[in-house]
């Protein structure tokens, strides 16, 4: 439930693009800049095997980019969760097919809720 909850709201019409201002550059901090972050969250999802999830959270004050099976979430290793993309085939599948990257790339680059996400950021920054 949790992971869905947020899950639509990770998402909106037009998205993507460049990061807030305070999260880009922590992500440039943390990750090696946005274009390292958005290449290493969509190995993440790739790289899952079967069902489950890619993650940014924020672990012990840093963001990280985690990956997790089925339904589980960083909440259950320490880390807060500030974005997530459900990587199972119910996903994608119907446009995608077996492209998974493509949709990755597609949910980065034209859906992510900078502004949802720039939220959960400050709510686990504290």
């Amino acid at each position: 439930h949790f992971n869905h909850l947020h899950f639509w709201n990770w998402m909106k019409p037009n998205g993507g693009g460049a990061a807030p201002a305070a999260l880009a550059a922590k992500i440039d901090e943390d990750l090696g800049g946005f274009d390292k972050f958005k290449a290493d969250f969509i190995q993440a999802g790739v790289s899952q095997f079967g069902s489950g999830w890619a993650w940014l959270a924020v672990k012990d004050g840093k963001l990280a980019i985690l990956k997790s099976p089925n339904g589980e979430n960083p909440l259950v290793h320490g880390a807060k969760p500030i974005l997530g993309v459900d990587v199972w085939e119910h996903s994608y599948y119907i446009d995608y097919r077996n492209r998974r990257p493509d949709y990755l790339k597609a949910f980065i680059e034209n859906l992510v809720n900078w502004e949802y996400v720039e939220k959960l950021y400050g709510e686990a920054s504290k």
